[in-house]
This record gives C-alpha cells, structure tokens and sequence, in this order.
C-alpha cells in the first residue's frame, strides 16, 4: 500500500471525554482513518507525537480564554517542530485565535467553529486535505481574513498581548497581571503601551484607556463591533 493510501495516523487531543469518545467513535469505523493515540490535557500532546509521529492531530477546545491561547500557541510549536504535521483546531472561539495559528504559515491547518459543523464529514474532510497539504478554514474565518474588519480590533493583538488585556478587563492593576502572569511590572507595563497603540488609543487626559481597551476585549467576545476611536474632549 503506497504512503498516500495508507491510513492516515490521527491523534486526539480533547479537554471533554465527551468530545473525545464522540469523534473517537465517529471516526472507528472510516477505513482511510485510525486513532493512535488521545490525550486529554494538551500539554500532554507534544510526547505523544514524538511517541507515534501521527499524520494529523485533532485538537477539540472548549475552554476559557487564557486556556485556549495558551494551547493555539502549543499547536504552533506542534507544526513549528514537525511541519509534515497536519493539525485540525475544533473550537469554539474563531477568527483571533485562527489568524494567530496562522501566521508563520498557513500550509496543513485546518480552523473549524464546531458550533458550525453540519457532521464528521467535515472534519474528515479537513483529515484529508491537509494531508494533502492544503488549509482548511471555516468560512466565518475566511470572510474575516478578506475584511480584516474596518475598524479597531483585537485579531492584531499577540495571544501574551490578549493575555493581558483580558486580565485588564477583570480589573487586575499592572502588579496584579505581573503576579497573575509571573513576569515583572515592567513587562506588563510594556505591554499595555503596545496594547494601547494597536488599539489607536491615543494618550487622552479625560479618557481612562484601560476601561476603553476593557471594553474593546469584551465587545470583542461577544461577537459586537468594534468601538470608534474616542475624541479627546476640550
């Protein structure tokens, strides 16, 4: 059997054995497809890919916000260490989190919203096209990718940046982020000014930049545009 008839080779890494015993069992009984292997934490995944090399992993997240970036940011270094490695992120959380799986490279990903999946043949159709090389996106993530949305938004912030501005809308003072995060205050400090430039928050005397940016992050999660910039007031 040539390499590109074989079974392609899947792990699954699930925060929900729902989820998990779901897709494992939708997926036993296609032929071009075999689990080797699950993991339910996803810090546990990048030892079982060096254990089993699989063609693909399927990652299903269904977390907070912080749990979330941090594992997109593992799924980059999953492809950074093995680029034959094809990836499928089922999530429910979309375009930020996609552009920042994106960037450095686009080639074997594939980005489903799984509150928009119609059935396994979607996902199995992503199995199959990123073995072939190709990017598979939802095309919610698409029409944003082509927009890039008029206005202010947070697809532009790094996911540490997203970090701290989510804490910046729990209320958290930079000191509470550095012991929060475990960096210095300087650190934090340097990143709310970049926070605040990509946001086009402009130093305004009568305008509190940490409540606006507050209020750009949680617009942003509940799926509302983006505010305008605010005008100084004289």
């Amino acid at each position: 059997m040539s390499p590109d008839k074989a079974p392609l080779s899947v792990v699954l890494a699930t925060d929900s054995f729902l989820i998990g015993d779901g897709l494992a069992a939708l997926l036993a009984g296609v032929p071009d497809i075999k689990i080797v292997g699950r993991v339910r934490h996803h810090d546990d995944l990048p030892a079982m890919v060096e254990e089993l090399t699989p063609d693909a992993v399927i990652i299903s997240i269904r977390t907070p916000i912080v749990t979330t970036m941090a594992t997109v940011e593992a799924a980059r270094q999953l492809r950074a260490d093995h680029p034959e490695l094809g990836i499928v992120v089922i999530s429910d959380r979309g375009n930020g989190f996609a552009l920042e799986l994106l960037r450095g490279g686009a080639s074997r990903i594939a980005y489903l919203l799984d509150d928009r999946l119609p059935g396994i043949d979607t996902v199995l159709g992503a199995l199959r096209d990123i073995r072939a090389g190709q990017t598979v996106l939802d095309p919610s993530i698409v029409d944003a990718l082509v927009a890039r949305r008029n206005g202010i938004v947070i697809d532009d912030l790094t996911l540490r940046e997203i970090d701290v501005l989510e804490h910046i809308a729990h209320g958290l003072s930079n000191r509470g982020i550095a012991a929060r995060l475990f960096i210095s205050v300087k650190a934090v400090e340097k990143y709310v000014s970049v926070i605040f430039r990509k946001l086009e928050l402009t130093d305004q005397t009568l305008v509190d930049r940490r409540v606006t940016a507050a209020l750009t992050f949680l617009r942003a999660q509940n799926g509302e545009r983006p505010m305008p910039p605010l005008e100084p007031v004289h």
